[in-house]
């Protein structure tokens, strides 16, 4: 899916995209292009300062604010929809410790169990030692997907910490 260059909304099949002799590069809604065509009629080029959002860093023509704790920030039309919903912890509030969280215990501890039993599993074979390829392509898969819960956990807990 493609995404406003202007304000970071998630764009269906309505993509609009000026004429080449235009040389403004990017898909937009219809609003953002009318008003970037309109800046562009009356100043002769894009006069709009393009800002990053405070979340995901990419930068955008048109932030919609919201606020976070006591700041008022700028996001796009995607991470407003989050910040709004109070998904995201406030840092001077002190709402997350440096534990982790018991469902995300849960899941890393899983992830680290299955990356040890595909191993095992991988090396010792059937018992009767023979190994077959069933055998070795589902102890990789299984310790492939142990390695997965155990990154994803490790990554969420930096996202909640604002470590990113």
């Amino acid at each position: 899916m493609t995404s406003c260059s202007g304000c970071g909304l998630v764009l269906g099949m309505k993509k609009y995209k000026f004429n080449k002799f235009w040389r403004i590069p990017g898909s937009y809604c219809k609003a953002c292009m009318l008003k970037i065509g309109q800046d562009w009629e009356k100043n002769g080029k894009v006069t709009l300062p393009q800002k990053p959002c405070d979340l995901c860093q990419t930068e955008f023509f048109f932030l919609n604010t919201a606020w976070q704790g006591k700041k008022q920030k700028h996001f796009c039309n995607i991470c407003h929809k989050v910040a709004a919903s109070g998904v995201l912890p406030d840092k001077s509030r002190g709402d997350m410790k440096q534990k982790l969280p018991i469902p995300m215990l849960i899941i890393g501890a899983l992830g680290g169990l299955m990356m040890i039993l595909g191993m095992v599993f991988t090396l010792t074979g059937t018992s009767s030692g023979e190994m077959s390829l069933v055998n070795i392509l589902f102890g990789a898969f299984t310790t492939a997907a142990g390695f997965m819960l155990v990154r994803r956990t490790i990554n969420n807990r930096r996202m909640l910490l604002g470590n990113i």
